[in-house]
């Protein structure tokens, strides 16, 4: 049990790092295209969506791996099982 809460507050730690880190590009991004005043190519608004599509997935694969669907697929928590 010790182990399964070290390994979830390490999955929760990574994950909000990339979403600061994520958020950080996205804001330096913005301030350099405003502060050149020039206009954003398609190119790096794909790179930052894609950024966040990014995160977006590793958020949902937490939510996933990190459920009790996965120990009831083991066979771990039979509760809930008639």
């Amino acid at each position: 049990m010790k182990d399964e809460k070290k390994r979830l507050t390490l999955a929760n730690t990574i994950i909000v790092f990339c979403v600061v880190v994520s958020f950080v590009i996205t804001l330096v991004t913005l301030y350099e295209y405003h502060r050149l005043d020039t206009v954003m190519p398609a190119g790096v608004l794909t790179a930052l969506l894609g950024l966040w599509g990014g995160e977006l997935l590793i958020i949902a694969l937490r939510q996933i791996f990190g459920s009790d669907v996965i120990k009831q697929a083991r066979g771990t928590d039979d509760e809930n099982f008639p």
